[in-house]
């Protein structure tokens, strides 16, 4: 039980800082900086792995909501 519950909080925690870290990156300022630092094809290539995992983590709420009424 004791081993579940800190299980469940540490991806509370890891899930809230992924939300964070999202939407610190969808700031402009934040993007702008990170196209100078690392350049167009390596930028390009960071945001459509981030867009991806995003998007893997999402596709079972999206499942779930599509079959609800």
């Amino acid at each position: 039980m004791k081993k579940a519950a800190k299980r469940l909080l540490f991806l509370a925690c890891f899930g809230g800082v992924a939300y964070l870290i999202g939407k610190l990156l969808q700031k402009s300022e934040v993007q702008e900086k990170l196209f100078e630092v690392l350049g167009e094809d390596i930028y390009l290539a960071v945001l459509d792995k981030v867009r991806l995992g995003g998007d893997l983590i999402m596709w079972p709420i999206d499942f779930v909501r599509a079959l609800l009424p």
